[in-house]
Parts: C-alpha cells; structure tokens; sequence
C-alpha cells in the first residue's frame, strides 16, 4: 500500500513569501470548490432530476398511463403552497418560552442567524383564499367534481403519498449509486513552525504541508463496485520534499496502486449482490402501481366515503439512504414480507356511502323529513278546520269536539317530533360537512353549500311544488286564525226551529274587519291556480312521459332479475337465496299499467285545476257583496232578525273559504302523489351483470395490488438464496499492484518498479450461529407469505362475492321499496278518501283518522329513505366493484370514467401486467372454483 499521499515544504521564514502567492491561489480554489459544494438549490434540482426520471421509467414500465408526471411541486393555487425559497424557508412563530432556547442554552449564546432567512407568521400560503371558486355570496359551492378538484389541490394525505413514491425513488438511486463508478479527491494543507530545540540542529524552521485528502479509500482514488460481489480500488499517493535547511536536495515518491478482491463463495454472486438494487427496483415499480390503486381509491374516499387503499411504502431512508441497514428479513424490515391483506377492506365488502354521495344522501333525507314535516303540518290544519266546523254547528255527539281535540294534540305532538328530528338531522348534517372539508384540506369555517343533480332524480315532488304547497299552507293557517277569531266573536243560541244549539255571530265593526282580511287572504289563490295549470301540470305531464320512455329499461331490467330468480331459487349454493319472493314483483307488465293509471288521474286533477277559477271568483264575490252590503244600519238590524247574517258569514265567509282552500290543498297532494309516482317508477339502476368467479379472473389480471402481492412473495422466496449465501465460507480471491517512480522526478514512473500480488483467502464455516439463525428465519417468513397470498386471494374472493351478493340483493330490495313507496302513497290517498266519505256523510273524522295519516306519513318517509338508500348503497358498491375488479380508469384530471354497464364482456378486456396484451374474457364455467 502506499504511503500519505502529501507533498512537503521544509522553508525557512525567509523562503516563505516565496510561497505565499501560490499558497493562496490553492487556498482561494479550495474555497471555491466548497462553495460550489454547498448550493442547497443545485442539488435539489439534481435529486428532482434524476427522481422524476426513474419514476417516469417506472410509469411506462407498468404500463400505467396516470395522464400526467406524477411530480411533488405543490400548485400555488393550494393551500399547501410555500411561496417562499424551498431551500432557505423563513422562520415560522415560534413559541416565546421554547424560543429562548434558540438564545441561549445552559449561560452559553445560541446560533445567532436562526432569523437570517426572515420570519413568517402563517404555516400555509397566505393567498390560497383568493383562489377558492365562492360565488357572489362568498358561499363555495360544492358538487362532485368540485370537491375532488379542491382534494386533489390542497389534501394533505394525497401530498405526502406523491412525497413517498418520490422518496422511494430517491431510495432506488442510492442503489443504482454502490454500482456506479465513485471518485474521492480534495486537497490538505498546514503551516508547521518549530523552535530551535525541536528541531535538534539549534535552528528553528518553518513548513507548509499541501498534500490530497478525500474521505475514500485512498486521498485520490477510484472505486467500484460490481455485480459479482468484486470491489476494485486504484489510487495515487505521492511524497515531494524540498530541504532547505542545509544543502538543496529533493526526495520524491509518488505511487500508483489497485486492489481487486473477487469472492468465490460468502459474498458472490448476483443473487446476494444485487438483492438490494432489485429490492429498490421492484419496490419502486410496486410504488407506481400502488400509487395509481391509491389515486383511485382517493376518488372513491372524497366521494363515496370509502377508505383510501394504502399508497407507496417506502423501504428505505430509516437507516441512511438507499437500503442502508437492510437485514435479509422481510418481517423485520419495513414489511417487506409477501401476500399481505392490502385493499381488501371491511368484511363483506358492502360500503355504506360517505364523502360527497354521503352528504347529498342526508341532505336529501333532511329534505324528505321536511316534506314529512310540511304534511304533518297540512294534516294539523286539516284536523283543526274539521274542529273549527264542529265548532260552527255544535254537533248533537258530545264527544265529537273532546275527540277531535284529542286527534289535534295527536298530529300536534307527532309535528313536533318530526321536527325535533329534523333539528337533529341538520345539525349531524353541518358537522359532516365540517368533517369533509378537513378531508379536502380546507379549513371547517368555510360556509358550503352541497349541490349536486346526481340525486335530483330522488326529488320525488319538484321544489317548485313544494314552495307553492307552503304557499298553500301558509294562506291556510292564516284563513284559520281568521274563522276562528270570527267564531270567538259570535255567540251560542238555540235554533227555534230546530231546537238544537247553534252558533250565531252578531255583526260589528270587528266582524267587517275579519271579513275583509279574509278576503284579501284569499287573493293569491287565483295567482296560485294558473301556476299549477300553466306550470306545475305540465311539468307532471313531462315526468309521465318520461316514465313511459322508462318502460324499456324497466321492463329489460326486471326481465333480468326474473332470469336470476329463476335460475338460482333451486339451487343449494347462491349467493343470494331469493326463496320468500314473489315473482310478481319482477312482472314487466305491470309498468305499462302503472303508466296509463296516472295519465287517467292526471286527466281528473287537470280538469278539477282548471273549474277552480270559477269557484275562486264565486268566493270572492260573495264575500264583496257580504262586507259592502251591510253599510245600511238597517239591513244589518234586518238580516240579524231574520237570522240570515249569521249564515251568510258562514257559509260565504268560514266554510267557504276553508273548503276552497282544504279542496285546493288535497289536489296539490294529489298532484305530489302522480308526481312522486311518476318519479319513482322512472328510477333505474345501472346495470351489472358479472358472477363472482369472472370478475375474480379480471381482478386478477388488472388488480395493481394484486401483481404487487405476487412480486413481494418472490421477494420473500429471494430472500432465502440471499440469506442461505452467509452460511457458505469465506474465499476471495485478491489481486493487487503498484507502480513507483524511480528518481525525484515524481511523474517518472517505471514498470520495473511495480509489483503484482494475486493471493487466496480462505475462511472455514465455524461460527454461523446467527446467520443461521437468519437463514431459518427466512425460511419461516417465506412460509407466511405464503399463506399471506393466499389469504389474500381469499379475500379478494370474499370481497368480491360480497359485492356482487349486496349488489344483488339491492336490485331486489329497490323494487321491493320501490312498491313499499307506492304503498306508502296509497295509503295517503285511501286516508284521504276515508276523510272526504265521512265528510260527505255528515260525520266527523274517525277516532283512529290523526294516527292513520301520521302512520301513513310516517311509512312514506322511511320508504322514501329506503328507495333512496338503495339506490345509493347500489351505487357505492357499483363504483367500489369497478375498482376492487382493477378496471376502474380515471381521466387526465383523475376522474372518475363510468364504466356504464358492467359485465364480463365489456370490462378487464386488457392485461395491464403482461404487456398490454389482450386479457382472457372468461365466463363462469370456464373456472373450475366455487
């Protein structure tokens, strides 16, 4: 080996100047070199570089096609975005008691440039406010794709897995580095004064010592690693030395040597050599799938709710860089083992929805508890007319009036509670939002509002009816408190004719001003009833001829679900036993009959619609004449003996107005009924028809976790070769030279001054306690990812049974709720013609009629729910299949593309995973598996 590489310079004082102007030319370069060493902003740049480009090798590699470079730059448009220097970030505010620390530590002053980079107040971009889409009203606006666009921009999660792949990447380039060619060089220099006793000649002297350094194997040197396990090292030392103490003489020694040690046994081979290149290799193409898995499921969690699937891992930079520290164990290092259990989710694999689809789901049941509530309401109204009436005649049944009052509290308490409820509704529903803005990144005090026509087909009666029944209700209450104060003011006589106690109201200025306050109560009525023609009809008329469009889809779907039921209902092992259904229900011909029963009512409410313009100009007639005939003192002293003014007001004014109103009312229900009707039967569900075992062949073909579950069981079975290699001995063979210059010349070097030594080192296998150890351990944890692979083929099995069972289950559960909402709906017009019959029998409402039409109610809502819920739940699993079958495709901006109709002959026709070439289309038979 060679000696110190250095170069000598015995002076005098004297000779020093001599030296001075050279000594601070290399000074001044060695200053430079460094400087260049420390430009944070280049080599962050170069580790950008050379990242992003094995990532895009690895992107084409899988035959992924993400749409875009999956790059770590943070838009700043985000609120993630640093607007400062990525290299020399400011100071952030720094709790004042810990800061003093940063002072001064234990009496002794801290680093005194911690704020020579500036200070910030703010951990996020303080301009990502602008940047938000907020309509006039500063209110944002959230449908679907405006929400993942928002969690794309500023999700932290989806930030820091891009950050983990790019990590990971940086791990494969430390890697690719043990093998590439590695250059140590730098230079060292020292000024050395003695005395003149150290010296020994009585003389004192000085020298300047500049030789090379470098941190390397040698000062200046080459080294290289190679695949087979051989290391070479070539370096140069050199030795020049001027003496100037006595006479001029000059020694110079300057030697080029290298080693290359080759082992034969421990330590050769590419199987051990190269293990941790192919690890980072392969964990990096892993990486990129997971990766692309995890920017699906990240679709699905913003908008469905599901859980994000696990993204990149890296395995290393916990111990250096690359795989510095790497055991050979899978269990033990970063989870390296095979199979594993990654994207198989809950249980049964049936998602309930979350995320935005979660949020439009209770917001649309919010809205269905507020049409419960609103009808409750009427019903309320309905309830006290009908006492207000009894009131009016006194009826002879003395528990008329006591069990009228008893069916008012009734829908009271029941109004009450429903409103309660709704109360409860609201308040969960805000703090769900609060909650998903966290998961896009955004702070909880935005003010959201959720709108999205994904769920309007739900909308079972149009917002626009809604509000004009309000209106209605509205006029209603206010008519009551109206006849009900002019009850108040009247008087119990007995009939002299009759003999029977009736209520007479004695006319005074009090009564003139009810009357006319009812008059102009009723005025917007005429406005409302040419909306209902000329708006609201049509509007029905459409939603019918939808429904008659909808007749082909319906009927195709239902003759499907009669195929299945028929095909499966004696069979031992289904997936879903349909053995209590009626077949009935899959009948296609009962949506024709549907259809022509709602054009034959529609036809009746249009017709009854239009003749109330007559009896609205009849009402308002009769209640002018009414209040402007009675200017005469006289012909008010006249009509109050003869009896008639009592009745006039009744019949023209009470009843009058309360029956136009109560009528007008029960055909706006009945209008929201052949709406709802309508609506409901137009509602289908997309279409899926695949069995489990087809869609486990085209899970395993496109699934990207799957393929990773498969490479990291080779790796847990590489592992045994890597670590059976340690129990081997120990035999290297070595070889090594030098050439040396043979004069103080110390660029003249000859051969005949070299030496060549070739040698043989052996160590025998007496201590391999723990590398077999090691080697047994391996062997175990190949065995469990064994078993972890084929559990995690289970799983998938089980997932994707699950799916297809729920997704089933479903289409039957939709038209089981849907005629449980069309039962419901019946059960409110047979309540209502129960109340019209009574009515027009002379009897009071029954003493179950309250409770009746509470039920009725209250059954509508939880079927409305339930049809809505369905078709949600469907739809959730319909969308978690599609990705759990690894066909899910996302668009440039990664949204989500719908796939449509889901069978086994239009998805998973391309094999991701073996070059993209087409993939076998399998039909259930063709597997030989349950």
């Amino acid at each position: 080996m060679a000696a110190d590489n250095q170069t000598v310079l015995f002076v005098r004082p004297t000779i020093a100047a001599m030296l001075r102007s050279s000594t601070i030319v290399l000074l001044i370069a060695s200053v430079v070199l460094g400087n260049a060493g420390c430009n944070r902003a280049l080599y962050r740049k170069k580790a950008d570089r050379e990242a992003y480009n094995l990532i895009d090798e690895k992107v084409c590699h899988s035959g992924e096609d993400p749409g875009h470079a999956l790059r770590i730059e943070i838009d700043s448009h985000s609120r993630m975005f640093d607007p400062f220097d990525p290299d020399r970030p400011p100071m952030p505010k720094d709790d004042p008691k810990s800061n003093t620390y940063m002072n001064c530590v234990d009496g002794k002053r801290g680093y005194p440039l911690w704020h020579a980079n500036g200070d910030t107040n703010t951990a996020e971009n303080p301009d990502w406010w602008r940047f938000l889409p907020l309509d006039e009203r500063g209110v944002l606006v959230l449908d679907s794709d405006t929400a993942f666009q928002l969690a794309r921009l500023n999700s932290p999660g989806y930030q820091e897995e891009l950050e983990t792949l790019y990590l990971s990447a940086l791990d494969v380039s430390s890697e690719r580095f043990r093998f590439d060619t590695q250059f140590f060089g730098g230079f060292q220099s020292f000024y050395t004064a003695d005395g003149r006793l150290r010296s020994g000649d009585g003389e004192s002297s000085s020298n300047l010592a500049i030789g090379p350094y470098s941190t390397g194997q040698r000062p200046w040197s080459m080294q290289r690693s190679f695949t087979t396990g051989a290391d070479l090292v070539v370096g140069m030392a050199n030795s020049i030395v001027w003496e100037f103490s006595g006479p001029n003489t000059q020694s110079a020694s300057t030697v080029l040597d290298f080693t290359l040690i080759q082992p034969l046994l421990r330590g050769a081979g590419r199987d051990r050599v190269m293990e941790r290149l192919t690890l980072s290799e392969r964990r990096l193409l892993a990486n990129v799938r997971a990766f692309e898995r995890y920017r699906r499921s990240f679709y699905l969690s913003i908008t469905t709710g599901r859980s994000v699937d696990s993204g990149p891992s890296r395995s290393g930079g916990v111990f250096g860089v690359g795989l510095e520290g790497f055991s050979g164990l899978g269990g033990g290092f970063a989870g390296l083992g095979g199979g594993g259990n990654a994207g198989i989710g809950n249980g049964g694999g049936v998602a309930q929805a979350g995320g935005f689809l979660g949020l439009l789901q209770d917001q649309l049941q919010i809205q269905n508890q507020e049409e419960n509530v609103a009808r409750l309401r009427e019903n309320l109204l309905l309830l006290n007319d009908t006492l207000v009436e009894m009131l009016t005649t006194i009826p002879l049944d003395q528990e008329a009036i006591p069990r009228q009052r008893l069916q008012v509290a009734q829908a009271q308490q029941a109004l009450l509670s429903a409103q309660s409820q709704l109360v409860s509704q609201q308040a969960a529903f805000n703090a769900s939002v609060d909650s998903f803005l966290g998961d896009l990144g955004l702070p909880p005090y935005l003010c959201v509002e959720i709108r999205d026509p994904v769920l309007n087909q739900f909308q079972l009666i149009s917002p626009d009816l809604k509000n004009r029944r309000n209106e209605i209700a509205d006029i209603r209450t206010r008519v009551g408190n109206i006849n009900t104060k002019l009850l108040l003011s009247g008087k119990e006589v007995i009939n002299p004719t009759t003999n029977l106690p009736e209520l007479k109201i004695v006319w005074d200025e009090q009564v003139a001003e009810s009357l006319q306050q009812l008059q102009a109560q009723l005025a917007p009525i005429a406005a409302l009833q040419q909306t209902f023609i000329q708006t609201d009809l049509p509007n029905i008329q459409r939603d019918i001829e939808a429904l008659a469009a909808a007749v082909p889809d319906r009927q195709r779907a239902s003759s499907q679900l009669l195929e299945i039921y028929q095909r499966e209902k004696d069979q031992i092992c289904t997936l879903l036993p349909l053995t209590m259904v009626d077949e009935s229900l899959f009948d296609p011909a009962d949506f024709e009959r549907i259809g022509d029963g709602l054009v034959e009512d529609f036809n009746k409410l249009e017709s009854r619609m239009k003749a109330y313009a007559i009896e609205i100009k009849s009402i308002d007639e009769g209640l002018q004449e009414l209040v402007h005939s009675r200017d005469s003192q006289q012909a008010i002293q006249q009509a109050d003996r003869q009896g008639g003014l009592s009745e006039q007001i009744r019949d023209k004014g009470i009843l009058a107005a309360q029956d136009l109103i109560a009528a007008i009312g029960e055909d706006v229900l009945a209008m929201q009924l052949i709406q709802a009707r309508a609506r409901i039967e137009s509602v289908s569900l997309p279409e899926v028809d695949i069995s489990a075992p087809q869609a486990l062949e085209i899970a395993r073909q496109q699934r990207r976790d799957w393929a990773n579950a498969r490479a990291s069981l080779v790796d847990s079975w590489r592992l045994i070769e890597f670590n059976a290699d340690n129990l081997e001995s120990s035999l290297d063979i070595t070889f090594s030279g030098d050439i040396q210059n043979t004069d103080s010349n110390p660029f003249k070097l000859r051969g005949d001054a070299g030496r060549l030594r070739a040698g043989l080192q052996w160590d025998a296998p007496l201590t391999r306690l723990q590398e077999r150890n090691t080697y047994r351990q391996s062997l175990i944890e190949y065995q469990q990812a064994r078993r972890n692979y084929y559990q995690y083929e289970d799983g998938v099995w089980q997932l994707l049974r699950g799916q297809i069972r729920q997704l089933r289950a479903n289409q039957v559960n939709f038209e089981l709720q849907r005629s449980a909402v069309r039962m419901a709906a019946e059960q409110i017009s047979l309540n209502e013609d129960l109340r019209l019959l009574r009515e027009a029998r002379g009897l009071s409402s029954g003493p179950t009629a309250a409770r009746d039409i509470i039920f009725a109610l209250s059954d509508l809502l939880n079927a409305q729910n339930g049809f809505l819920n369905i078709w949600v739940n469907y739809e959730v699993v319909r969308r978690n299949l599609d990705l759990d079958m690894g066909t899910m495709e996302l668009t440039p901006d990664g949204y989500w593309i719908d796939p449509g109709v889901i069978r086994a002959d239009t998805v998973g026709s391309i094999n991701r995973f073996s070059g993209n070439t087409p993939g076998m289309i399998v039909e259930a038979t063709d597997i030989n598996l349950p």
